[in-house]
């Protein structure tokens, strides 16, 4: 046990990434300085996506708050647990976390921690026994992210560009078989949350659509990204390649700028990695939900009640207005087209006019119900056309 706690002290403090106050700073003028950690994803900084947002956000609070912070990557699951205990041994009175494969760990430190609070973002929708432990832990705060709402638009746009005569740039795109790639890191309910909702949103737009899915098995590999992305444009003519896969889709965004098809990024505002190439990112705004639970740790208002939800309704999520795209566009009528598509959209998702199937909420309430299932047996899934045609 020694030797294993003496390996994730070294990897805390060799990730530790400060800002906003260093370790000797211990009081301020309104008294001891807090301090909040955040456990990234696998892939760490430089995803130019989920964690960079979260710990954008984290710094941002760090200086506008006064605050002492940590961002650490943890690469090895196993030692998760051994991780978190180190975080709360080192005196931080919030942890949040982003990496879904330690959630559970976070009930049990949270049992014999009891003063400082959790974070689990968009990982749990409800409290699921770990461990013996059979109520959630009051100091655990759980959020829900509604990623299907996003998805789903960019499903929409993938849909609509995958046709033929649809293409907004000359030379991009040159297929037109309705055939769209997905690059996931993994396979879990969270992507089944992501994919079930990009795929619906394709189908609504063009029932026809085909879409591929493939998993680069980790979020760092950009070369083993590019090389699926590149096998899905020109093996199975896929005209969109969405990367779902952290760092490692920087990748499948470079096959997309090589093979001449179009990509979509994902949990930031990706579009000008590759310029004219890239239509929009789904995003989530990461750095705003950083900085609503710092507010609340340092309010004292900070509680335990129904998951906080962040959604397409009220800016939790979205999709860019794809501005930069605009540059390059050769094709006005089908651009402009597009854009009143995906408002449409928007507002029927609003008013309820659009279900979109949440794969995460089916694990829970639905015994794992997956998208083709809901569409057969739900009579909730709409199209386009019906809807225009009403």
């Amino acid at each position: 046990m020694r030797k294993i706690t003496t390996l994730v002290l070294v990897l805390l403090l060799s990730c530790s990434l400060f800002a906003g106050g260093s370790s000797e700073q211990a009081v301020s003028s309104n008294g001891p300085v807090k301090k909040v950690a955040l456990v990234m994803q696998q892939g760490g900084l430089g995803d130019l996506g989920f964690n960079d947002t979260a710990y954008a956000g984290l710094v941002e609070c760090a200086d506008k708050y006064g605050l002492e912070v940590n961002a650490v990557e943890c690469t090895d699951t196993t030692q998760g647990e051994t991780l978190i205990r180190e975080l709360c041994e080192a005196g931080y009175g919030l942890i949040i976390n982003l990496e879904a494969g330690i959630s559970g760990n976070m009930y049990n430190v949270a049992v014999d921690y009891p003063e400082v609070y959790f974070v689990a973002v968009g990982r749990q929708l409800m409290f699921n026994p770990v461990d013996g432990i059979t109520e959630r832990p009051k100091n655990v705060i759980e959020s829900y992210i509604s990623l299907n709402e996003h998805s789903f638009l960019a499903g929409v746009i993938a849909g609509y560009l995958s046709e033929k005569g649809h293409s907004i740039i000359d030379g991009v795109g040159k297929y037109g078989e309705g055939h769209i790639g997905i690059l996931f890191g993994a396979e879990s309910v969270g992507f089944y949350q992501y994919g079930d909702g990009f795929i619906q949103g394709a189908r609504f737009y063009n029932p026809d659509a085909t879409v591929f899915v493939d998993y680069t098995v980790g979020f760092s590999d950009t070369a083993n990204a590019q090389n699926i992305a590149e096998n899905m444009i020109n093996n199975m003519h896929c005209d969109v390649i969405w990367t779902c896969c952290g760092t490692a889709g920087l990748g499948g965004l470079q096959a997309c700028q090589l093979n001449n098809a179009y990509g979509i990024g994902v949990d930031s505002n990706q579009d000008s990695v590759y310029p004219g190439y890239i239509v929009t990112s789904a995003i989530r705004d990461n750095s705003s939900l950083i900085e609503f639970y710092v507010q609340k740790y340092l309010e004292g208002t900070i509680e335990q009640t129904e998951p906080d939800v962040f959604n397409l309704s009220n800016g939790g999520v979205g999709i860019t207005d794809m501005s930069v795209i605009e540059q390059y566009v050769t094709n006005k009528e089908n651009f402009e087209e597009l854009k009143s598509i995906i408002q449409e959209c928007k507002d029927w998702i609003a008013d309820g006019t659009i279900e979109v199937f949440d794969a995460r909420l089916a694990s829970v309430e639905a015994n794992g119900q997956r998208l083709d299932d809901w569409i057969e047996t739900s009579g909730k899934f709409v199209t386009y056309e019906e809807l225009k045609n009403k």
